[in-house]
């Protein structure tokens, strides 16, 4: 809970820092609409912005660099955005904010004069700041420049070009809660279509506020971990306790005797597993703060990126007093059942000196495992049934935790092209996709120094095509080279790659569910018939309708032989000067992106994200064994005078040791059995709905999953019987049997 705590406090000043402050926004309302809604008793502050020609598809320049066009009030600049990152903000009509890649695009400083070119004329205007809003839509490139300035320079601009205004209105609310009420009022009292509204969708998701369903799907993920986290406390805790009533049946039998009711023992029950709190919680605690921080420290300065602001000593009084009150309410929950089972001993029990707990048998157990030691300790593991349940259903749930949790590593990181083999550190693209990029500039890109591989691709849209595929008139075509050719192995989902490559009538596709197209389909391009002979999970550009194919087999059926992009990847030995060079070979109709720190952001989040699932996993994992530990140690000592009545009758410690480890191991395996199926299960349903709808990739047998899982049960089974068996060898067997 602490570290949720810290976890959720960080993105959530991250995510203020790069989608602003505002709850909702509102597009084609008036201007009194909004001082209206501004009005409002719970609504903080509205401010107003608009963007013009984000895309670069218009013709509007800045220096010799395409301009991306934003007008705001000062609220919005102030109080709603995070807009500024070095100087000040513009104020007069003159004055215009730049991003921060101006500095290398433009070459320009605070102070210094720009000129913006439009259709319609130019304007000049002094640079007062550098800006940070939509970093990630600038960093990294010199083609494109964000330029602020004030309202009505916007307007003024905008007019003189004819182009009409439509400010988009931006509303910050008191909190998460009130803005998600607010929004349906709003909606209705003025009319406005699903179009017209819309939430900041990354604040009101960490508020726990967002009506996105995506984000209501990850909430729902969120709950299930929840109550999956807590039923392995309570079943871990129940099992515990009832091993600890099981020793005491005679004591309990007792207090029937002097007058107890069962009422009152099942609060007597209930109270002494709440006094366990006094000790278990603060512990608890301490142990949460001190893996908290190791976590947080390992994602402070170990990962970095955007988890350098995480705070690594941090106190969380919210995150306490949640795993506080989660820790009592786990405690109170599985004290119910041993309470339960305490209240119903017989006083009989008491009475005749009877505290055997086990069960009646009406049957005589048939089991025939060899030595009689081995049965006796699958019979102690099963006599108690609800024992055994409980167990068995600790053991299952951390193994259906850790083959489910392993399918959503495996999810993210498909949703995160960057982490391909073949992610380049900086590209080169033309206009719109234009096929503007020769294979020479590509040779060129080469021969610099510090660059270890270089690829091509072109990409051509809505081509006609007819195949034999019903519904299917027109297809993406994208071409390969080697390289990426040579990189697709890796996402191959289905048929041979190796017919691809050079002039040739194989082609093949991304395999996903907005793509109709199959292996084994026939399309005609161009008057030429092509048959798909593979699929790949993922590609370089658009999935739907998707068709790749090599560099030459492209030539043949367009006629086009230029790359709409090139990708360049860098060796250890490149530095600033490796994308100096390789930028100044970028002419005027060319983007230019590096895009190294991006990646390196992703790997970083991606990377935190492993982090944070295998060590919750590993804690859930210990917490697990030291369950099989304690309760094979308490059931042991609950049947101590049986085993010293087997010594005195001639058993060795080397049989009862033998006992023990049947008994462990029945635990062991019935967990594997239904863990393992149902997790294997679980765990091909999360597969074939994220992963193979989405990607295309097929589920297979998680082998290496599973013996892991082996492995580890094994492990469970040697550290459970160890110190039992030790303290069998050890006891006196006179003083055992002489025991109450």
């Amino acid at each position: 809970m602490l570290f949720r705590s810290m976890f959720i406090r960080t993105k959530s000043e991250e995510l203020q820092k790069k989608h602003g402050k505002y709850h909702i926004q509102l597009e084609n309302i008036s201007q009194s609409i909004g001082e209206e809604i501004g009005s409002r008793l719970d609504v903080v502050a509205v401010g107003w912005s608009e963007a013009f020609n984000t895309d670069a598809d218009q013709p509007y320049y800045i220096g010799e660099k395409r301009a991306a066009l934003y007008g705001a009030d000062s609220i919005y600049l102030h109080q709603l955005s995070n807009t500024l990152a070095e100087g000040e903000l513009p104020q007069r009509d003159n004055e215009v904010m730049l991003s921060a890649n101006a500095k290398l695009a433009l070459e320009v400083q605070i102070g210094d004069s720009v000129t913006i070119r439009t259709p319609a004329g130019t304007a000049n205007f002094t640079v007062t700041g550098f800006g940070s809003d939509d970093r990630e839509d600038y960093q990294g490139q010199t083609y494109l420049v964000a330029v602020s300035m004030t309202r009505s320079a916007f307007a003024s601009l905008m007019e003189q070009n004819g182009i009409s205004l439509n400010p988009t209105c931006y509303v910050q609310f008191q909190n998460a809660s009130k803005a998600s009420g607010a929004m349906t009022e709003i909606k209705e009292l003025y009319d406005l279509s699903e179009e017209n509204i819309s939430e900041n969708t990354a604040i009101m998701g960490t508020a726990g506020q967002s009506s996105n369903e995506s984000v209501k799907n990850i909430y729902g993920l969120a709950a299930i971990l929840f109550v999956l986290v807590l039923l392995a406390g309570v079943l871990m805790i129940s099992g515990s306790m009832n091993s600890n009533v099981a020793q005491r049946t005679k004591f309990f039998g007792m207090m029937r005797c002097i007058g107890a009711s069962r009422r009152q023992i099942i609060r007597y029950v209930r109270l002494e597993a709440l006094n366990w709190c006094k000790t278990a919680v603060p512990v608890g605690l301490l142990f949460g703060m001190a893996i908290s921080w190791s976590v947080c420290a390992v994602l402070h300065y170990g990962i970095g990126g955007e988890f350098q602001t995480i705070p690594v000593l941090a106190l969380s009084p919210v995150g306490l007093g949640s795993g506080a009150l989660v820790g009592i309410v786990t405690v109170l929950m599985a004290a119910q059942s041993p309470a339960r089972r305490a209240s119903k001993v017989s006083p009989m029990a008491a009475v005749s000196g009877n505290a055997d707990t086990t069960p009646f048998v009406r049957h005589t157990m048939r089991l025939n495992l060899g030595r009689v030691e081995k049965t006796l300790g699958v019979h102690h593991a099963i006599a108690s049934k609800k024992n055994w349940f409980l167990m068995t259903a600790s053991f299952s749930l951390s193994i259906i935790l850790f083959l489910c949790f392993t399918v959503g590593l495996d999810f993210a990181h498909a949703l995160v092209p960057s982490l391909r083999s073949w992610q380049p550190d900086i590209t080169l693209t033309g206009y719109a996709n234009e096929p503007v990029l020769s294979q020479s500039l590509s040779d060129t890109i080469s021969s610099v120094s510090g660059v270890e591989h270089v690829f091509g691709s072109t990409y051509r849209q809505n081509v006609s095509a007819a195949s034999s595929r019903q519904g299917v008139d027109h297809v993406n075509l994208t071409s390969y080279s080697d390289y990426l050719l040579d990189r697709a192995e890796e996402s191959l989902v289905h048929g041979d790659l190796s017919e691809i490559y050079g002039d040739s009538n194989q082609v093949m596709t991304v395999s996903n569910k907005d793509n109709p197209l199959q292996v084994g389909d026939t399309i005609q391009i161009a008057g030429e018939e092509v048959v798909i002979a593979c699929a790949v999970s993922d590609g370089l550009y658009s999935s739907e309708y998707s068709v790749i194919c090599s560099q030459e087999t492209f030539a043949r059926l367009t006629g086009e032989r230029n790359y709409s992009m090139i990708g360049v990847q860098f060796g250890k030995d490149a530095s600033d000067d490796t994308v100096k060079q390789i930028s100044s070979l970028a002419e005027s109709n060319v983007i230019f992106e590096d895009q190294r720190e991006s990646n390196r952001q992703d790997r970083a989040t991606y990377l935190a994200s492993v982090f944070i699932v295998y060590s919750f996993l590993v804690i859930i994992a210990m917490i697990t064994l030291f369950n099989i530990v304690n309760s094979i140690s308490m059931s042991v000592t609950a049947r101590m005078k049986q085993y010293g009545a087997m010594r005195a009758v001639g058993m060795d410690a080397k049989q009862l040791t033998r006992m023990i480890a049947a008994e462990a191991l029945t635990y062991s395996v019935s967990g594997l059995v239904i863990g393992g199926s149902t997790g294997i299960a679980l765990s091909r349903f999360l597969h074939i709905r994220l992963l193979t709808q989405y990607f295309g990739t097929p589920w297979s047998l998680p082998v290496e999953l599973l013996a892991i899982i082996i492995v580890f049960s094994i492990v469970a089974v040697v550290a459970a019987v160890h110190a039992p068996a030790k303290r069998i060898r050890n006891m006196e067997i006179t003083a055992t049997i002489n025991e109450l």
